[in-house]
């Protein structure tokens, strides 16, 4: 990415009561953010200008999504049943120490002037324990099924429930609270500065965005935006937008210029075309070479090693290329110079050991 040499605006950090998009007052955003296109204006306006965003179109297969969905819901129906029975055994006994605070008599009740020290300390410690229990039940695990079910604007169900399961989904994703701590020049910084090196680069990564399906993004850096991603959908669905206006993309507020974004899927169609014709010159090399029937055998050896259990992990990828490396030297061909003729290895299916944006 490049830094721009004009001034750059800030993001705006501090509470703001209206989301709709300001025109800029200071001229075209910094690179290499630009105006959205009106298309996208009814979805931003649903944003919160506190939060960064990214938008991608999830490919997955539907019944891999819906595997992966049901574990979450499973665990979260069992907690919400732990829930509910503990609730059915406590509160009754809550019950019956109000109202022993309240004066009445019933079993809850102890004589403090006739029991002994012993059976004071054991209720004292028995009751303690119900409520730390109880407490911790209330602070830390009831919050789970909560947002899973009924969250606020929008939750994992709710969802499910308007979206479905689709081979094509639009995907939203928010920041966490690491945006609080944004300065109001952080989109001054360039592709190297730690916010762009540390959170947001990682999670537009091409290979990682193309190996997790939505519910898997969620990490220390980002949120999903169900609200969102509703809303995402019903204006697909109204005609209003496109799949393709969704396609990955990020998206800041500025105080200067409103909502911004940066089309991040044109750097990976960039990529892909240069893939394409690297390849083309490195088949046009061999057979040049009279060694064409090498390009084949590559082919055979990255198909192979691709569809191989437990995916085509860096060590794998590494793996191949030494393997890809005495193929080529078995055959005469000098694989370091032959490569460096064609432009180097990066790019290739198979060759590249390094995730790319």
């Amino acid at each position: 990415m490049a830094k721009s040499t004009a001034k750059r605006p800030p993001k705006s950090i501090g509470k703001t009561t209206s989301t709709s998009i300001t025109p800029s007052k200071s001229g075209i955003p910094p690179a290499p953010y630009s105006t959205p296109p009106p298309v996208l204006r009814p979805f931003l306006e649903t944003l919160n200008p506190e939060h960064v965003y990214i938008v991608h179109i999830d490919s997955h297969p539907k019944a891999l999504k819906q595997r992966i969905f049901v574990i979450p819901v499973l665990m979260n129906i069992a907690i919400a049943c732990l829930l509910l029975w503990r609730a059915r055994v406590a509160l009754p006994n809550y019950g019956r120490l109000i109202l022993v605070i309240l004066g009445y008599e019933n079993e809850f009740k102890v004589n403090t002037e006739q029991a002994q020290w012993m059976t004071l300390l054991d209720v004292l410690a028995g009751r303690t324990f119900m409520l730390f229990i109880d407490f911790t039940l209330a602070k830390f695990v009831l919050p789970w099924p909560m947002e899973f079910f009924v969250g606020s604007p929008g939750s994992p169900v709710s969802w499910r429930w308007s979206v479905g399961f689709r081979d094509e989904e639009i995907v939203v994703r928010k920041s966490r609270k690491w945006d609080q701590k944004l300065g109001k020049d952080w989109l001054a910084e360039d592709a190297d500065g730690t916010i762009y090196k540390d959170r947001i680069l990682p999670a537009i990564n091409k290979k990682w965005v193309k190996a997790k399906t939505s519910y898997l993004m969620m990490d220390k850096s980002w949120d999903l935006d169900f609200a969102g991603m509703v809303t995402a959908h019903e204006l697909v669905k109204q005609g209003k937008a496109s799949l393709e206006d969704f396609r990955k993309t990020v998206i800041v507020h500025s105080e200067d210029h409103g909502w911004i974004v940066w089309p991040v899927w044109k750097l990976d169609e960039g990529s892909e075309e240069e893939a394409r014709k690297k390849i083309v010159i490195f088949k046009d090399k061999l057979t040049a070479m009279g060694k064409e029937h090498l390009f084949f055998r590559w082919i055979e050896l990255i198909q192979f090693e691709t569809s191989q259990p437990g995916g085509f992990t860096s060590e794998r990828q590494t793996d191949t290329m030494k393997k890809a490396k005495d193929l080529f030297e078995s055959q005469g061909v000098d694989f370091e110079q032959f490569w460096n003729e064609v432009g180097g290895v990066d790019g290739l299916p198979g060759m590249e050991v390094r995730g790319s944006a």
